[in-house]
């Protein structure tokens, strides 16, 4: 599946719906391309960031699709406007099954613009590279491979003492906190989603994600969806363990080297 954004914090969306689908009950997001900025069809607007999913499902198409699209209206997309390739926060697309083609009055598989996109063509192939054969020589006629975005947000992580430490570098706060980040704990998936609005600051985030391990919900990972300059809706994915933890957090924010945002984010870990 495709999926792009050109309005808000467009990688904290694309990194967020990933999240939403992978902890799904029938969906598994198996692969995630690299991002690609790209220039945007239509009226005057801001660039894209594109991606594809490689996705494991037993859903038919058509329940796909639904889903997809309550993915998007959940990380704040506004289907009201008419207005034909307009911006929007989250697009999510359809592009190939292996399972086959389908048509009908609501979906077509491949997507039937899918020949004539590099920044579709581009992602699909670096999560199905089985499928160069078909759509290489397609890619080449639309000017060829794109080059990946180079200010994706980048994290890294080391656990010591009990405490578990995360530093980003990313263009936006909301960015540095969709970053999906293991939280070591006993228990694996299937996991369920919390969803949060809080205020879009630092010390709100850290204190939503204490408040949710002291409720007995075991947080695996956060992501974010930057709805407002003011609001974010927040989504905590993990376990309901109906044990409170009382764990302590601290997020704080510098300027960074090669990105807008260094973010720093200490858990305390205490045994399950």
């Amino acid at each position: 599946m495709g999926v792009g954004s050109n309005l808000g914090s467009r990688e904290a969306s694309i990194r967020a719906a990933g999240a939403l689908l992978d902890a799904r009950h029938g969906i598994q997001v198996l692969a995630v391309s690299p991002l690609y900025e790209t220039e945007p069809l239509g009226p005057p607007q801001p660039h894209y960031l594109n991606a594809a999913f490689r996705l494991d499902t037993v859903l038919t198409p058509i329940e796909l699709l639904r889903v997809l699209i309550r993915t998007e209206q959940r990380l704040g997309r506004d289907r009201k406007s008419t207005e034909r390739w307009g911006a929007r926060s989250l697009d999510l697309d359809l592009l190939w099954d292996e399972r086959g083609p389908h048509e009908s009055r609501e979906l077509r598989v491949p997507h039937p613009e899918l020949e004539k996109r590099s920044f579709a063509l581009t992602p699909l192939l670096a999560v199905a590279p089985e499928l160069q054969t078909t759509y290489g020589p397609l890619l080449v006629q639309t000017g060829g491979e794109l080059v990946a975005w180079d200010r994706a947000a980048q994290a890294s992580s080391r656990q010591s003492a009990g405490v578990l430490e995360i530093d980003v570098e990313a263009d936006s706060l909301a960015d540095a906190c969709a970053l999906t980040v293991e939280i070591p704990g006993g228990l694996r998936p299937p996991l369920s989603t919390l969803h949060r609005t809080i205020d879009s600051s630092t010390s709100a985030f850290a204190a939503s994600l204490r408040d949710v391990f002291r409720s007995g919900f075991s947080a695996r990972y956060a992501t974010v969806s930057h709805c407002s300059n003011t609001q974010w809706i927040a989504h905590f994915h993990g376990v309901n363990l109906g044990i409170p933890l009382d764990r302590g957090v601290r997020l704080v924010t510098t300027s960074a080297a090669a990105r807008k945002f260094h973010a720093s984010l200490s858990v305390e870990l205490t045994p399950e």
